[in-house]
């Protein structure tokens, strides 16, 4: 019965642990201080730090950005349709392969 006890503390742990690091590698990634629904990314990295699982949860809560307003329009540019060169597949460095 003692290694139930213990195999749901561990899984209890891991997964604590794990959503600390998304917490925080979300705060960080997050590219403005305006997109966030309170607060600065200084004071969401220290919260989540300091009181780990806790602030975790409380910054999901409270300080996460809305999944619109996490990625800014300028960050999408590389998604935009590239006009295709007039020069055919095999242009520039290509062409003395082939």
């Amino acid at each position: 019965m003692e290694w139930l006890f213990v195999g749901a503390f561990g899984l209890f742990w891991i997964g604590g642990i794990a959503l600390w690091i998304f917490a925080l590698v979300d705060c960080i990634r997050v590219q403005d201080d305006s997109m966030y629904r309170s607060g600065t990314k200084l004071i969401w990295i220290i919260v989540i730090v300091l009181t780990q699982v806790i602030g975790a949860i409380i910054y999901l809560v409270i300080g996460r950005p809305e999944l619109g307003a996490r990625r800014p329009p300028s960050a999408c540019h590389h998604l935009r349709h590239r006009p295709r060169s007039d020069h055919g597949p095999r242009s520039g460095p290509m062409r003395m392969l082939g």
